[in-house]
């Protein structure tokens, strides 16, 4: 083998094995524990939206703190925001063209009333995360690193990508959502964890 080409060759190995060792270490159900500490936090990237009838892509800024929330999306130059807060019991939705925003008990229920979607809004915090939510039961798989890769539940298929180390957790980049025929990616550039 030339000079160079061992030269490359050794390099790759070594910057394999480096990568190798930014995984994270320990089994899957301790990394998933792990995020249960992740509770209050604030992810800023995008979303996008594909429906039956419809496809959307804006600017994410989503801030979660136990059940409390406040999820802003906005369009190119902002035009055309959303937003959705809530807490434990109630929530409001804001969309474009609105004065005001509408309110009701739950998130769910607003997105059934005024966009026509069955989602589970209050179950997405978990998701987001890389975790499954503890509300219901759920598939999951791992990958090699013991970090969720794919998981089922209440009908969607939610899979991973793109895994980050914030601050000792381990955290998607990636998620994508679908089912029913819906499509929703989240593709985060930041989390800021406030715990």
């Amino acid at each position: 083998m030339k000079p160079f080409k061992t030269l490359f060759f050794i390099a790759a190995i070594t910057l394999l094995a480096g990568c190798a060792s930014l995984l994270p270490q320990g089994d899957s159900d301790a990394l998933q524990a792990s995020l249960n500490d992740v509770q209050h936090w604030q992810v800023r990237g995008k979303m996008s939206v594909v429906t039956p009838d419809d496809s959307a892509t804006g600017y994410m800024d989503w801030k979660q703190n136990q059940r409390d929330f406040d999820l802003y999306i906005a369009g190119p130059l902002g035009q055309g925001a959303t937003r959705l807060t809530g807490t434990a019991d109630s929530a409001e939705l804001t969309l474009p063209g609105w004065d005001e925003p509408r309110s009701a008990s739950s998130p769910e229920e607003l997105m059934l009333l005024y966009l026509g979607w069955n989602f589970p809004v209050s179950d997405i915090r978990y998701w987001v995360k890389g975790q499954a939510s503890p509300n219901g039961t759920s598939t999951v798989e791992y990958s090699e690193a013991g970090l969720l890769s794919r998981m089922e539940q209440y009908g969607w298929t939610i899979t991973y990508k793109r895994y980050s180390n914030q601050n000792g957790y381990w955290l998607p980049g990636l998620v994508k959502v679908s089912g029913h025929d819906f499509r929703f990616t989240f593709s985060i550039r930041e989390w800021t964890l406030h715990d």
